[in-house]
């Protein structure tokens, strides 16, 4: 059946579907069936995927976007891979069936294709050679295309953006704008296009989008890193931006943000260069090392033509204890000279348990609609984005005339949860970035580990936000420490050390705030460590933010009696930043904690439209006379490296430093070995894996070791041996071999369960050849035990990290969701490997997440991959669960029900230490059920794809906790 007439109703009109078959995406075994559109507009081709809800489709209404491919000179086409043929015209229809198309679409995708017969086949590569061959000359003016046009169904919650009939949340291009006094949306006809901000015309006529776009309703969106591990479920996290925008009062209209605000930046945007300053956009990659290294000349020389403008910016942050908003918020947000940018934060946004468990939260819509309520009423806001992960959240809104200046493309946001096992967000961060003119702009807001004494586990806590936040839309992913000004707010956790609470509250009765904060756990360390390094704040002259009884400004008197603390701060980092003020806000009185805020005046840079053509017409001169005249040249500091006796989650590095001492910048990149999918083995990181670097100068790229529950499992005995040939590649130069060498030591983490129950000793001390025989696939089954010798019911490591949790962690405050210490988990670790000391040494916190780390990485899950699917179907029937569960090994099944029976234990003990079922079922769920490792990844950019993930991830913890409410007995 052809469906190219229900493709065509979710385009626009100007594009054009030029082949639409059915085929099938393969990945190992797996097989999905997806539609395939070759789809043109003007000079520009590309590759639709669509999922539909059912197959053959029956309607416009069952298609999806799934992913676009944009033909250009990253998308790569392997014909020796189509049916073993050299050419296309080799195609026999008679002769073949189905064939195979293997897609190579820039250096870290591939995609293999199954279309039904031969002549399929042959018109879709000749529709994609086609496009090809017009790559060079079909642009405007030569100019290689953005895709801009493509770009909008990526983003597209619905699948489509522009069906026929116009639906009020198919257009991500509507911004959010409070205004309770708009009745028409000015802007409901502005659909962005890029040559519509460029001097260059497109047959004499403008293109102007008729579709009437009406007002939408609110809707949120999460985005899950594909290569992360943690579900959106885990983090239970949502995402609101310019491109998705809620609609929450009647009287409000939504308008939609106005193109780039320079020439500039439009034509080094159709180019794949962002501009001077500019991060490089994902979807906007270069295809040239010349666009990259425009970009840091015009970097260079931004002084040349940029300007300095001001702006104020209001920082905001609240733990507002798990309440529900006040009346108004008025009192901390209204200002007399409405800011240009507000920045709020909140952390325990929402306490229960079920913010643990799943994504949404009521207090999330809640304090969202306080805040846009209490923003100035003169003055028209928008907001740039949202992002809540648990209960940590952050709005960040600019004022309507500034929305021009900060292009929604370079907005980007994460999230970062530093609970236990990095999946439970109930402490971590959130993070938004934009650019303002010219200059970049950083927020963060987190919420640290508590306690009095926990300064080090906050410290940790800051390393992992500052190290792992990573904005992806960016190639490569950009860090918090590239922006120009950064801003980190939130409930730090820092407390006051070394004084007595009648004392600390003496001191700050008589205002002494300079002196008391010489206790102050983070005053101590600002400039003396690397937590925070390169960060300010101002000056205190306000009393603690915590902790008060509820309702009152009255110290904590309750049994614990807290010493008060300054637990909430405002810390900046950048150039051209001036603090106005740094103050709490103690009349508002529903939390234990006072907010606090502080405003300050940023210098930002703008661009002087006709001195940055100037300066980039003579930058590419000057590069064309270059290019022309000589070629790349670097050197090596060394090409062999060596790293000896690596340890499970032990992390070793090196520098390689790259010289250039050519003639002309160099552009290097690391690139993907043949038939290899990429550039290094798992426990291998380099960064950065591509860079530009300047004659004479040098760049510094750091090679880092790190085994962890990734890839421990498949560095057995047999296979310790670490060993990798990287090959550093030089555009429009040679490529360098760079090899790299260790050996990994075995552990106890990363065994599989068959071998674990046959080891009596301490993995240190038995023998590799014992090893690597009890690690063979089926030496459990072929072991004779009438000949001596016995197996351990459960393994042993199990056995002391549970047993240890029972004496000294059941009554414990938040087990199994505070995360441990990395220093204590290397520790446990030893413990367990070498069997000495008799008692598991660190925290019960380190305990417990060493525990389910240890579960983890083993190689075959607590409950086997090949009846995950089984337990899904059946976790709403307790029978069946059970039945599933007497059919696996035995070794598997005792480690089971000894689990089972220790939770259930715990759980006697909630009244100490909070457990609940629902949490602990979420928890071991993940643990113990994963699903077969070639199974297909589902792609998790649409809703369809998030809502199954979800569905998965609520039926495994289902699966779990039919066990944890009902007696388990076989």
């Amino acid at each position: 059946m052809d469906i190219t007439p229900f493709v065509k109703k979710l385009l626009r009109a100007d594009e054009k579907v030029l082949y639409c078959i059915l085929g099938r995406i393969i990945e190992d075994t797996i097989q999905a069936d997806r539609y395939i559109a070759v789809v043109q507009k003007q000079a520009d081709t590309a590759l639709f995927l669509f999922s539909s809800r059912g197959i053959p489709c029956t309607s416009e209404n069952d298609l999806a976007v799934e992913d676009v491919f944009k033909i250009n000179e990253d998308f790569h086409l392997r014909q020796n891979n189509v049916n073993r043929q050299s050419s296309i015209d080799d195609f026999d229809p008679l002769k073949n069936t189905e064939q195979v198309v293997d897609l190579c679409i820039g250096s870290q995708k591939n995609v293999r294709i199954l279309l039904p017969d031969a002549a399929s086949a042959k018109y879709l590569i000749g529709h994609i050679q086609k496009a090809q061959s017009q790559l060079q000359t079909g642009a405007p003016q030569g100019l290689p295309s953005s895709f801009a046009w493509a770009d909008k169904y990526r983003h597209s919650q619905s699948g489509c953006l522009y069906p026929s009939q116009a639906h009020p949340q198919d257009n991500p291009f509507l911004h959010d704008t409070f205004n309770p006094t708009v009745t028409k949306n000015l802007f409901q006809e502005d659909v962005f296009d890029p040559l519509k901000y460029m001097n260059i015309s497109d047959q004499d006529k403008n293109i102007i989008a008729t579709d009437e776009v009406p007002r939408r309703q609110k809707q949120m969106s999460s985005d899950v890193n594909m290569t992360d591990s943690m579900s959106g479920l885990r983090k239970a996290e949502s995402r609101d931006s310019l491109d998705i925008i809620g609609d929450y009062y009647g009287d409000e209209e939504d308008t939609t943000i106005e193109g780039f605000p320079d020439s500039l930046r439009a034509i080094t945007n159709q180019l794949g260069i962002p501009g001077s300053g500019v991060d490089l956009v994902n979807n906007l990659k270069p295809t040239t090392a010349r666009e990259h290294v425009v970009k840091h000349y015009m970097k260079l020389r931004e002084e040349e033509f940029t300007y300095k403008k001001y702006y104020s910016v209001f920082c905001g942050t609240w733990n507002v204890n798990g309440q529900s908003p006040p009346m108004s918020l008025k009192l901390w947000l209204d200002k007399p000279n409405p800011p240009d940018i507000y920045v709020i934060g909140f952390q325990e946004l929402d306490l229960s348990n079920q913010a643990y468990v799943f994504s949404g939260s009521p207090k999330e819509e809640q304090w969202k609609n306080a805040v846009r309520k209490s923003l100035p009423p003169k003055v028209r806001y928008r907001k740039v984005k949202l992002i809540r992960m648990v209960g940590i959240m952050m709005v960040v809104y600019v004022k309507e005339a500034l929305a021009p200046d900060v292009p929604p493309h370079l907005i980007d946001a994460d999230t970062v949860a530093t609970g236990i096992m990095g999946i439970m967000g109930n402490k971590g961060g959130v993070g938004i970035r934009m650019t303002l003119h010219n200059t970049s702009l950083c927020f963060i807001n987190t919420h640290l580990a508590a306690h009095q004494d926990e300064y080090e586990r906050r410290n940790q806590d800051y390393r992992d936000v500052e190290s792992k936040m990573r904005f992806k839309q960016f190639l490569p992913p950009l860090l918090i420490s590239e922006h120009d000004q950064v801003f980190w707010i939130g409930d730090l956790n820092y407390r006051i050390n070394g004084l007595e609470i009648d004392k600390v509250k003496s001191m700050i009765d008589k205002e002494k705030y300079k002196d008391l904060l010489s206790y102050d756990q983070l005053h101590q360390q600002l400039g003396r460590s690397d937590v925070f390094r390169g960060y300010s704040e101002g000056e205190i002259n306000f009393r603690p933010t915590y902790k008060y009884n509820t309702g009152t400004n009255d110290w904590d008197s309750s049994e614990k009696s807290r010493i008060p603390a300054w637990c909430d701060r405002i810390l900046y980092k950048g150039e051209g930043i001036d603090q106005v003020h740094y103050t709490s806000h103690p009349d508002l009185l529903i939390s234990d904690h006072k907010p606090v805020s502080s405003l300050f005046t940023i210098e930002v840079k703008a661009i002087d439209k006709e001195k940055s053509n100037k300066v980039y017409e003579d930058v590419m001169k000057k590069l064309d006379r270059l290019e022309n005249d000589y070629l790349p040249q670097v050197k090596l500091d060394k090409t062999e490296f060596q790293f000896k006796d690596v340890m499970f989650i032990e992390k070793r590095s090196e520098i390689l430093t790259v010289c250039n001492t050519g003639q002309v910048p160099v552009e290097f990149e690391f690139i993907n070995k043949l038939e290899e999918q990429s550039y290094c083995q798992p426990w291998l990181r380099i960064t950065p894996y591509k860079s530009v670097i300047t004659p004479g100068s040098s760049c510094e790229v750091r090679l880092e070791v790190l085994v962890d529950k990734t890839c421990v499992a498949s560095l057995d005995a047999s296979n310790h041996v670490l060993d990798d040939i990287l090959v550093l590649h030089l555009t429009g130069g040679k490529d360098f071999f760079i090899t790299v060498n260790g050996n990994f030591i075995p552990s106890s983490f990363g065994c599989s369960l068959e071998a674990l129950v046959q080891m009596h000793g301490p993995i240190r001390e038995t023998p590799t050849a014992q090893l690597i025989e009890i690690e063979q696939p089926g030496s459990l089954m072929s072991r004779d035990l009438t000949q001596g010798g016995r197996l351990y019911a459960i393994p042993k490591e199990v056995w002391r990290l549970v047993n240890h949790l029972w004496l000294y962690g059941k009554d414990q405050a938040e087990l199994f969701l505070q995360a441990g210490l990395k220093k204590e988990l290397v520790v446990i670790r030893d413990c367990l490997d070498m069997g000495v000391p008799d008692k598991i040494p660190g925290s019960v916190h380190s305990v417990a997440e060493a525990l389910l780390l240890f579960l983890e990485c083993l190689p075959d899950p607590v409950i086997p991959c090949r009846v995950y699917y089984r337990c899904l179907e059946c976790n709403s029937n307790y029978m069946l669960c059970k039945q599933v569960i007497s059919q696996i090994p035995e070794h598997h099944k005792n480690l089971f029900r000894y689990l089972i029976a220790f939770l259930r234990e715990l759980l006697k003990y909630s009244d100490q230490n909070k457990l609940e079922t629902n949490i602990l079922s979420s928890i071991f769920g993940e643990i113990f059920l994963r699903p077969p490792p070639n199974t297909l990844t589902r792609s998790l950019s649409s809703p369809a794809g998030k809502a199954k993930a979800l569905e998965e991830e609520m039926k495994r913890a289902a699966f779990v906790k039919q066990f944890l409410i009902n007696e388990y007995d076989e």
